[in-house]
């Protein structure tokens, strides 16, 4: 098996990589974040005690540009991770590249959504935007709201 990817990112973009087992029998969890703390928000909500675990895997399983997968085992999870970055442009595999700022954007908001909250059925917080499924509406989605932004 080949992890060029993940190892680069890693090892030279300084990103961080945790692994997990799932508590809910989705298996082990292989994720890639700018910061700790952001693979720590779906790490814990991805185990939750309550219900809120359903909202939080729908969201970031909608979008298959984040770095956050699961495989049968550790290695199934981080072939697929390793897949997912193959799928991106190579060029926005970088600390510093738009697609670094929408999955921190996008792990922000789902941490600013379910700070200190919880709910007790499977829907998401109202103040969570759904997520474009690809990196090409993703970006298309971000160009629209920054032309938004500038207009006001």
């Amino acid at each position: 098996m080949n992890f060029d990817r993940i190892d680069r990112l890693v090892a030279k973009e300084d990103f961080c990589f945790q692994a997990w087992s799932d508590r809910y029998s989705k298996g082990v969890w292989a994720a890639l974040g700018l910061w700790e703390n952001q693979i720590d928000t779906v790490r814990d909500l991805s185990s939750g005690g309550d219900l809120d675990m359903f909202f939080a895997t729908d969201y970031v399983f909608s979008a298959e540009w984040l770095p956050y997968v699961t495989g049968r085992t550790l290695a199934e999870a981080m072939q697929k991770l390793e897949e997912r970055l193959a799928s991106l442009p190579q060029d926005q595999l970088s600390r510093g590249s738009q697609w670094a700022d929408l999955v921190s954007k996008a792990i922000d908001a789902l941490s600013e959504a379910t700070r200190g909250r919880s709910w007790y059925d499977d829907k998401k917080p109202e103040s969570l935007d759904d997520l474009p499924a690809t990196f090409d509406l993703a970006v298309e989605q971000s160009a629209t709201s920054d032309t938004e932004e500038k207009g006001q």
